[in-house]
């Protein structure tokens, strides 16, 4: 990899922002044990939505009970999904709020991040994995 002697910049905007914020979200949402957590709930809704079906006719009375059931999962899932999403977008706005400029430059060994708040020098290695989306890159530490 060849130097970048000069530093890109970027005005941080409410678009960026929100792109930003969906491309962390989709990399939160797709970990692995998020994937298994996911499955798991639509696997129980989809258990819930059966046991019902066999037992609606049988007994009312307990078909009445569990009837609530496939509707807290669904809300479970969707919550998740919208604090998941809320917590994200907080995190990317505290770090880089609308109107901000910041800057990135690339050297052979390191990145170094430069913005109001002062200038971040961190060495490759220190990135377990990095994942590239549209709009972001995200480093793993």
């Amino acid at each position: 990899m060849t130097s970048d002697a000069t530093p890109r910049t970027v005005l941080v905007d409410q678009e960026l922002l929100r792109n930003l914020t969906r491309d962390a979200t989709l990399y939160t949402l797709t970990r692995p044990l998020a994937v298994i957590a996911y499955a798991s709930l639509i696997a129980a809704l989809i258990v819930n939505v059966i046991v019902l079906v066999l037992i609606g006719d049988a007994e009312r009375e307990r078909s009445t009970t569990l009837s609530w059931t496939p509707f807290a999962i669904a809300a479970l899932i969707a919550a998740s999904i919208i604090f998941t999403r809320s917590s994200v977008q907080r995190a990317i706005g505290s770090a880089m709020p609308a109107g901000t400029k910041i800057g990135i430059q690339l050297d052979d060994k390191m990145i170094r991040m430069m913005s109001k708040r002062g200038v971040s020098e961190m060495s490759y290695e220190t990135f377990r994995s990095v994942r590239v989306g549209k709009y972001a890159v995200i480093l793993q530490l």
